[in-house]
């Protein structure tokens, strides 16, 4: 009888610790995901990332929220979710602004160590925009206003990657700007339609449906869109280098490679499904997906570029 009280009594915490370890191990996920975008509504990483997130909420089973919490030029939002369990329930919308070029030019409470990259599904290429009745039809026009009086530019933050990309454009094309700085691209392409400010840096989904509407007009942009014929680029004008944004998914530092794994995959499966690819091409933006060491490599060369540049600038 002992012994079989023995054997029971084992039976029964062997039971309860694999009850107990069930519940400590279940599934990922087993409640809704939390994605704060630290930028407002409307502007291309919002666009982007609730495309996104209607798309692999219906693989992964459970509501994928995209929560706006802005402030800062991203700092807000972004600085939350540093804070956050490292669980996989509250994640990051990650771009070029607030992972790579914040960090380096402003004192943020995080860097790019404090992330985990999980996942990128899309770029835009940075534009210059006008109102459709701006006296700058060209960007010639635009550079020689710029060079005799000081226009106005809205852009999204004093160290976001918006401005940052151009004071680079700027100082090639030899001119200046006001910067004008608002929540979102989408708020300065609001300004700009209104007649509040001469010009915007915007992306696609920002100035896309404005565009469309004819309300205003781009004048330059990074790279060659069907979406928007007759748009020179900025090589076009002899200006080097890369200006563009990029939308992702980042995760608090240290969380567990299942949910990686399983938002990886649920992107995978998104990415291939016509009616997201047609949702992206109607606001212009580039699928782009990617994951990955080799992901994480290029983005730590250029988190590493944006610091050098830094150390440059405040040398000057």
């Amino acid at each position: 009888m002992k012994n079989l009280n023995k054997t029971l009594a084992t039976l029964t915490a062997a039971v309860t610790v694999t009850f107990a370890s069930g519940a400590v191990l279940a599934a990922y996920p087993e409640k809704p995901i939390n994605v704060i975008v630290p930028w407002g509504a409307g502007g291309d990483s919002d666009l982007t990332t609730r495309i996104w997130a209607d798309a692999v909420e219906k693989e992964l089973g459970v509501p994928v929220v995209v929560i706006n919490k802005t402030g800062g030029g991203g700092v807000v939002g972004t600085s939350f979710v540093a804070r956050a369990k490292n669980d996989g329930y509250t994640l990051i919308n990650a771009g070029l602004s607030n992972m790579l070029v914040t960090p380096n030019f402003s004192n943020t409470p995080y860097n790019f160590d404090t992330f985990t990259p999980v996942v990128k599904y899309t770029s835009v290429p940075l534009a210059i925009v006008v109102a459709k009745d701006s006296p700058y039809k060209t960007f010639d026009d635009f550079i020689t206003g710029a060079k005799s009086k000081r226009v106005t530019q809205g852009s999204w933050g004093a160290s976001s990657s918006g401005t940052i990309m151009a004071n680079i454009i700027a100082n090639q094309a030899g001119y200046t700007t006001k910067y004008v700085h608002a929540k979102s691209a989408a708020d300065s392409m609001v300004s700009v339609v209104g007649g509040h400010i001469d010009s915007a840096l915007s992306f696609p989904p920002a100035f896309g449906p404005h565009v469309k509407a004819d309300r205003a007009r781009a004048l330059v942009i990074n790279q060659k869109m069907d979406a928007f014929p007759g748009v020179p680029t900025f090589a076009d004008y002899g200006i080097k280098g890369s200006f563009g944004g990029w939308s992702g998914l980042f995760a608090p530092k240290g969380v567990p490679q299942e949910v990686i794994d399983k938002l990886t995959a649920a992107t995978a499966k998104a990415m291939k499904d016509p009616k997201v690819l047609a949702a992206y091409q109607n606001i212009g933006a580039l699928v782009d997906f990617r994951h990955g060491p080799e992901w994480v490599s290029d983005l730590e060369e250029t988190y590493k570029i944006y610091t050098d540049e830094a150390a440059r600038v405040s040398k000057k």
